[in-house]
């Protein structure tokens, strides 16, 4: 990568004219930053300006703060730039101001990076930057090209912030009462990220995980942390990066992976070869609970299992209420073949070997032309490890859950969750 230019210290006078609509696209040179660190920032514009105001934009729209910036026009490199990068020269390298909190930024509105953490948290919000790549077709292509799919992608190109997560994220943003953090998907794998943080909350779609990034996440748990997992179709692939953190790899074919380590191949974390079962970390996953809002038997939502809930405090629902969720991909936990007197469904314990299981709602799908049934249940693995609440469902986050008609029950739902398990109230009804 080629230099950047020296930094560009905002003047106390910053220039009048906005860069705003001359910034048509970009990216930065990695998904999230320590407060003390630079952002390195990569800006297309249609012809040069020579300096301009450039914004930097909170998650709710408001401008956070702004650095003085020149604009050039940038040609993409190569051939295959979803692979290799757009190949831009670096625009811009700016401080990251003292006042800023942890949290996820724009630059003029368009282009996200995450800005980490100063100080010890109560939530530590984990975004699916991965998952984000994997679905970018920025350059033409993405890991699910139906043709001439790449085995790996770059971060080094515009991609956008995944929809799955937007309303959490800016309810989040929102909170007064507790202390937030942020990280992306590549932070996962060092474990010293995740310390001095009570409640890892994954959010959105969650898909695509390393196998250093899944052990430092059981080990949270496993040592007392809580997880709350507000994502469906968790876990589905593992990856890795290339060496220089730049490229997501994921070949999603064993014998075209040239990794010679077998617990390394990046196929689904579902094969018996990988031997790290998605159940065993999470209570759930894609193959039991399948896909949602398309024909099947179930209602766009969850239907309640266990009004007695903690979860559930203060919203008067009985068993057989629905809360509205429209899902596309949901994570479903094995059950027993006989269902309760209400002819509900039963999580099989004696699969999954836990300390505590309890089913707070579930919802029916499919994979193929099989019926499956999705989940929203929480977990304790041990009698010493932390709760995971896994609501199991790709929407949760997004317009069709938080922002949707039981958006207030879901935002009731998530916040019981946090404050029960900060302050150390049980999330089991018995």
């Amino acid at each position: 990568m080629v230099n950047p230019p020296p930094v560009v210290d905002p003047p106390d006078d910053l220039p009048k004219n906005a860069c705003g609509a001359n910034v048509t696209l970009g990216y930065t040179s990695k998904q999230s930053y320590a407060p003390d660190e630079e952002v390195t920032a990569f800006l297309q514009s249609p012809a040069a300006v020579q300096l301009c105001r450039l914004d930097i934009y909170d998650v709710k729209g408001n401008v956070a703060f702004s650095v003085a910036s020149p604009l050039t026009e940038q040609q993409v490199v190569g051939n295959n730039p979803s692979r290799d990068g757009f190949g831009f020269l670096p625009t811009v390298k700016f401080p990251i101001p003292a006042k800023v909190k942890s949290g996820m930024y724009f630059i003029e509105g368009k282009i996200p990076f995450i800005v980490r953490r100063k100080e010890a948290v109560d939530l530590l919000i984990v975004y699916p930057s991965n998952t984000a790549n994997a679905y970018s077709e920025s350059g033409g292509k993405s890991l699910y090209s139906p043709q001439d799919r790449p085995p790996q992608v770059s971060f080094l190109r515009p991609i956008a912030l995944q929809p799955f997560s937007t309303v959490c994220l800016t309810w989040f943003s929102e909170m007064t009462n507790v202390k937030i953090g942020y990280v992306a998907d590549i932070d996962l794998d060092d474990a010293n990220l995740l310390k001095d943080s009570k409640i890892l909350v994954v959010v959105g779609h969650n898909e695509y995980w390393t196998r250093a990034g899944r052990k430092n996440f059981d080990a949270y748990v496993d040592n007392g942390g809580h997880a709350l997992v507000l994502s469906g179709n968790n876990m589905w692939w593992q990856v890795r990066y290339t060496a220089d953190k730049n490229n997501l790899v994921c070949y999603k074919n064993h014998d075209a992976d040239p990794e010679t380590d077998e617990l390394l191949k990046t196929i689904e974390w579902t094969k018996e070869s990988l031997q790290y079962s998605i159940l065993s970390s999470l209570g759930a996953d894609f193959p039991h609970g399948g896909y949602g809002m398309k024909p099947d038997n179930g209602w766009n939502g969850y239907k309640i299992v266990t009004p007695t809930s903690p979860l559930l405090q203060g919203l008067n629902l009985k068993k057989g209420d629905i809360i509205s969720c429209p899902t596309s991909e949901y994570d479903g936990a094995p059950l027993m073949k006989d269902p309760d007197a209400d002819g509900y469904p039963v999580v099989d314990n004696a699969t999954l070997n836990f300390e505590k299981v309890e089913l707070v709602g579930f919802d029916r799908g499919f994979r193929g032309n099989a019926e499956t049934v999705a989940t929203f249940l929480v977990v304790q693995k041990t009698k010493t490890s932390g709760i995971i609440v896994n609501t199991s469902s790709t929407d949760w986050c997004s317009s069709n859950g938080m922002g949707g008609t039981s958006g207030a029950n879901i935002k009731a739902i998530t916040q019981n969750a946090i404050q029960k398990l900060l302050n150390g109230q049980t999330v089991f009804s018995q």
